[in-house]
């Protein structure tokens, strides 16, 4: 399962240790491992991390493409899904 809130968590911590370059260097190579070893569940949640880290919230194009994955995707619970 992807916990919307662990890649939101996820990201704000890569803001408070990490400087920028370093930040994107490491979900880079952690979304590619994934990719290759055809973890797509990883691959998403990498997504996730990148997305919330770069700005926040999904885009409402990219929040209904996510529509694919959603029997594998927990929702914060205080925030709509």
């Amino acid at each position: 399962m992807i916990r919307i809130a662990d890649a939101r968590a996820l990201a704000q911590a890569l803001h408070e240790r990490y400087d920028h370059a370093r930040a994107i260097t490491l979900i880079g190579r952690l979304s590619q491992k994934a990719l290759f070893s055809g973890r797509a569940d990883e691959v998403v949640f990498w997504a996730l991390v990148f997305a919330h880290y770069c700005g926040g919230d999904l885009s409402p194009s990219t929040a209904s493409e996510l529509d694919a994955f959603a029997p594998f995707i927990l929702h914060d619970p205080k925030m709509s899904p």
